[in-house]
């Protein structure tokens, strides 16, 4: 059974990044605001999200992360559904939770593994950072995806991208209608079979184009291509550029 005695109160030292670990630091934590950082959830919905993590575990970092200020709980008396939210302050941590991923394109990527956890919106917002950061394509898009019955909105505004759930209050350029699986295979192998890709041919060809690029730009050199870099010889842009 799964330990969850937070073991780390203090650092006792004096230093910001161990005064911010103390917070957020433990296992599952930054987890709980990656997956909050596309909007509020259920805690039926983060349990989706957070494949491994025991409802006694959850409840328990909701609790703190609440207590720290990090996550408000919207309870309404008569309604049994509790929706957490990020404060400003866990918003705050968008910029954290991006770098961390960025990161993870560069030195930690590695294809799906089978019988991994694998969440629509986790592949989602990995392609749309891959996208953000390597691509050198940040022409204002909107991308409806309707994936295992949920909806997310992946759109540039010409000058970041942005993944958030739920249906686009406007239509989109381009909706994409298919399972995470068939998703995950035309990502990494770019067929489209059981994927249904809906709009007019020249936002259907950039889409195409570009949501393949984490399987095209950021893989290992030991899986035969060049690493993560931005394309067309840009510099690297700052971490931080994928919002929820």
């Amino acid at each position: 059974m799964e330990d969850v005695t937070r073991n780390v109160r203090t650092y006792d030292h004096f230093c910001l990044v161990a005064r911010a670990l103390e917070r957020v630091g433990d296992r599952w934590s930054l987890l709980v605001i990656r997956d909050l950082l596309t909007g509020a959830k259920r805690f039926t919905d983060l349990m989706d999200r957070l494949g491994g993590i025991t409802p006694k575990t959850l409840s328990q970092r909701l609790r703190e992360l609440e207590d720290s200020g990090i996550v408000t709980a919207d309870r309404e008396p008569g309604r049994r559904e509790v929706w957490y939210r990020l404060t400003p302050a866990g918003a705050g941590l968008g910029p954290v939770i991006d770098g961390l991923s960025w990161w993870g394109l560069q030195h930690a990527w590695r294809f799906p593994q089978a019988g991994e956890s694998l969440h629509a919106e986790h592949l989602l917002r990995s392609a749309i950072q891959a996208i953000d950061l390597a691509a050198g394509d940040n022409r204002p898009a909107r991308w409806h995806f309707r994936l295992d019955g949920s909806d997310y909105l992946a759109e540039s505004d010409g000058h970041r991208w942005s993944l958030v759930a739920g249906s686009p209050a406007e239509p989109a350029d381009v909706t994409i209608t298919a399972t995470t699986q068939a998703m995950t295979t035309f990502i990494f192998s770019g067929s489209d079979r059981d994927i249904e890709i809906a709009g007019e041919s020249g936002p259907v060809r950039r889409f195409r184009q570009l949501i393949s690029t984490m399987a095209t730009v950021v893989v290992p050199p030991s899986q035969g291509r060049r690493t993560a870099s931005p394309a067309r010889g840009r510099p690297a842009k700052r971490a931080g550029s994928v919002r929820g």
